[in-house]
């Protein structure tokens, strides 16, 4: 409805300056049920400004024409006509137009700029207007239908752009009404339906391409990052009120409800899939002004009251097989909050310029972000799991520029779309697990997402970039090349609850703190395969610098000294696949039922729903000093005047050149193979579990069972559970839910070059010349389940 109103608005500019027809014209125009209006169109304007308490935004290099020829028009067909109730009927149809803007500038920062947008498409559609809004005549119905094709959708600096292409798009809106409310002009959308599809999404480095999907100088297509494809049935309420959040602006308020959706990332014909989408969320008090920043820099904000909701996706589904992975569902709200002792708000301040290295055109966004409150749920084959108690704040500068692969001023930049982040300093915390519902007591197991590199509480300061390329290891994908710096952190490896229910505490566990992560990846791909979801590194390597590794509270707890990880990996890769353990025979050995019966172990049939999640570490040989895998752990240093650890001034043990082997030089090339790699697979369910009581008597919560007796749940027991000597058949089907994590590590070869002890005094003296270790397979079966 939007894109069809937005060409009634082109077509009133034409009207704006109108003038007498001679015959030729009128012959044109016919009258015989209404009115046939053929345009075409081509306008441009150097600069469309708006101001806001005398601060400007500047759209520059405006221009409406032909998306095939810069210079060319685009063809306008509008038959106006008047219904039998009155209402006023627009069927319109629209050819090969672009709409752009050369640059985006806000007065006062001259010399930058947020780049340029252009908009490509093809439109036909109706759109019927009729007096009478939802609270009275004084207001407007809509009714409003297009299809759009061959559309374009980009973002261009400095003479790269990335872009949507090949857009279709059907839309249908009735019943659409428009009414003054008070102050506030008030939108309301009963139903909006439609699906769209995008072809591609584009990359290109060369100057003299522009929203084409052919380079102009090989002719080959531009590569992609791949394809995406949705639906929608979705009802909208929007408020529109004059005011920003001080002066003129302008206020949005905004309820949603999605009744259904769909969503689909596609890599060479292999699907991401969200299916069965629902959900709703509120926007209140969304102010847009021309105004400045918390540094004074001018900016466009929008700044948020709160925004909360809740959404469900009844399945995820991943490469060519169709399996699902199972169902997600998520509640937030964003709100402000207080953490750490400082207020932090919702809002985000564009501005133009983007990194100062690229180039005078792109975008920086100072960001400011308060998560109040997140609760996250997965199910699985009907059993479901809730990380509660999300929590996530954070302020800082994001910038985003479209780059080349160069190096300019001593910055490495690379093909793609380059997301950068400049003194963020920012945190997050999850208070614990729930398995079963949302009354269920918190328990641990958070620390089961480190396999993922994911802490159960992180406080940092990020500084660095991440470059999103086109094309993954063959095809369609993605490409990622990164650099990121990480200071001041503190991360949780075990966390215990910040709120049992009493009130927020200081968050105890085992912290690693006073950390400095520096971290490259050099062509890590993306791709949807057959298998799954495939992240395969060709280069990485990393410092992490760990001041104090602290148990207890992070700031006062007792040390067990400094450690420095580094790591250098080539060839390492993760793969998420669909399904987790499928049938296992825990505590035993066995293929069936009955065998894993006889050697004492439970059969458990784990369902097809679930997640595995495939890891291949390949540890390469030292490169150098900042490319080599070792392990420093340092004690008993020096304090400084303050009181702090001063960093190698103490005793070390140090684990040095790290690398994995595959045993021999088997492809003949010279050079010993390393492929194998250390290799982990992790699959994992929702299930119930066997827990046996430890010890006789009472438990922490006074329920009474004697050692080695089951715990069964009993939503009529008083703490929801009771002890059984012998459940039977119908007692063991309320086993407690619990995380079920099937697990094998295994390596050809494993080897340390040396272990030296460093003496801050004496030196280094090596104390072992080499280890090697080799064949190693592990298997083990692991579950966590909430501890009275």
């Amino acid at each position: 409805m939007a894109i069809g109103l937005a060409c009634l608005i082109n077509a009133s500019w034409v009207f704006a300056d109108m003038k007498s027809l001679d015959d030729t014209a009128l012959a044109n125009i016919s009258g015989q049920s209404g009115l046939t209006m053929e345009l075409d169109l081509a306008l441009t304007a150097d600069r469309l400004s708006y101001y806001d308490d005398d601060k400007g935004i500047h759209l520059e290099g405006f221009r409406v024409g032909s998306a095939i020829d810069s210079a060319g028009q685009a063809f306008h067909l509008v038959r106006i006509g008047i219904e039998d109730d009155a209402s006023l009927n627009l069927d319109y149809l629209v050819e090969d137009r672009r709409v752009e803007f050369g640059d985006i500038r806000l007065a006062g920062a001259p010399g930058v700029s947020m780049g340029g947008v252009f908009f490509d498409h093809t439109l036909e559609g109706y759109l019927n207007i009729s007096e009478g809004g939802s609270v009275g005549g004084a207001g407007y119905t809509f009714d409003s239908a297009y299809t759009m094709t061959g559309g374009r959708l980009g973002y261009r600096t400095n003479g790269n752009e990335v872009f949507l292409d090949d857009i279709t798009m059907n839309v249908k809106a009735l019943g659409v009404t428009l009414d003054v409310v008070g102050d506030t002009l008030a939108l309301d959308a009963p139903r909006i339906v439609g699906n769209w599809e995008v072809g591609a999404i584009r990359y290109s480095n060369n100057p003299l391409n522009h929203g084409v999907s052919v380079d102009s100088g090989s002719g080959q297509l531009l590569p992609s990052y791949g394809r995406l494809s949705g639906s929608y049935d979705l009802s909208s309420s929007t408020g529109i009120t004059a005011g920003g959040r001080s002066g003129e602006g302008l206020r949005i308020d905004n309820e949603t409800v999605i009744h259904s959706a769909t969503f689909l990332y596609m890599d060479d014909g292999k699907a991401l899939a969200l299916r069965d989408i629902t959900g709703s969320y509120r926007i209140n008090d969304l102010r847009l002004d021309v105004t400045t920043d918390w540094r004074n820099r001018p900016a466009l904000a929008l700044t948020l009251g709160s925004l909360d909701g809740q959404f469900n996706i009844g399945a995820i589904e991943v490469g060519g097989s169709g399996r699902s992975i199972g169902e997600v569902n998520v509640s937030f709200l964003l709100e402000d909050q207080v953490f750490n002792g400082r207020n932090y708000s919702n809002a985000v301040y564009l501005q133009g310029g983007g990194h100062p290295d690229a180039g005078p055109q792109g975008l920086r966004l100072a960001t400011e972000w308060s998560l109040r409150l997140a609760d996250f749920s997965y199910t699985e084959d009907g059993n479901r799991v809730i990380f509660s108690g999300l929590q996530s704040w954070g302020q800082g500068d994001v910038t985003v520029n479209v780059t080349r692969n160069e190096m300019i001023n001593g910055t490495q930049f690379f093909d793609g779309l380059r997301i950068g982040f400049e003194d963020v300093r920012a945190g997050y915390r999850i208070n614990g697990l729930r398995v079963g519902s949302e009354d269920a007591p918190l328990q641990g197991g958070t620390e089961l997402l480190l396999a993922l590199g994911f802490y159960p509480a992180y406080e940092f300061e990020l500084d660095g970039h991440m470059t999103l390329g086109p094309g993954g290891a063959s095809g369609e994908g993605i490409t990622i090349n990164s650099d990121v710096r990480i200071h001041d952190g503190k991360a949780a490896i075990i966390a215990v609850p910040y709120d049992q229910g009493n009130g927020e505490v200081p968050q105890k566990g085992l912290w690693i703190t006073e950390l400095d992560y520096d971290s490259h990846v050099r062509g890590m791909t993306v791709d949807v395969t057959q298998e799954g979801l495939a992240i395969v590194k060709s280069e990485a390597w990393s410092t992490m610098d760990i001041g104090n590794l602290r148990i207890g509270d992070k700031e006062s707890g007792r040390s067990f000294g400094r450690f420095v990880v580094q790591k250098y990996e080539t060839g390492s890769s993760m793969t998420i696949v669909p399904g987790g353990a499928g049938d296992v025979c825990a505590g035993g050995v066995g293929d069936s039922p009955s065998s894993c019966a006889s050697s004492g172990g439970v059969w458990e049939a784990r369902g097809e729903e679930g997640l595995t999640v495939r890891l291949k570490q390949v540890f390469a040989k030292a490169a150098g000093e900042d490319r080599k895998n070792a392990l420093t752990w340092e004690t008993n240093r020096e304090t400084n005047g303050v009181g702090e650890a001063v960093n190698g001034t103490g005793t070390r043990l140090v684990l040095n050149d790290i690398h994995t082997s595959d045993g021999g030089d088997f492809d003949g090339d010279g050079v010993e193979d390393n492929s194998f790699g250390l290799r982990t697979d992790l699959s994992v369910d929702v299930y119930q579990t066997r827990v046996v009581k430890k010890t006789d008597g009472p438990d922490a919560l006074g329920v009474v069972g004697n050692r080695g007796d089951e715990k069964i749940m009993d939503g009529a027991s008083a703490s929801g559970y009771r002890y059984v000597a012998n459940p039977t058949l119908q007692e063991a089907e309320n086993r407690p839910l619990g995380f079920a994590v099937k697990a094998r590590s295994q390596f050809k070869e494993l080897s340390i070059n040396n272990i030296d002890l460093v003496h801050p005094v004496g030196g280094a003296q090596t104390a072992v010349y080499g280890v090697k270790m080799q064949n190693f397979d592990i298997k083990a079966n692991l579950t966590a389940t909430p501890i009275p």
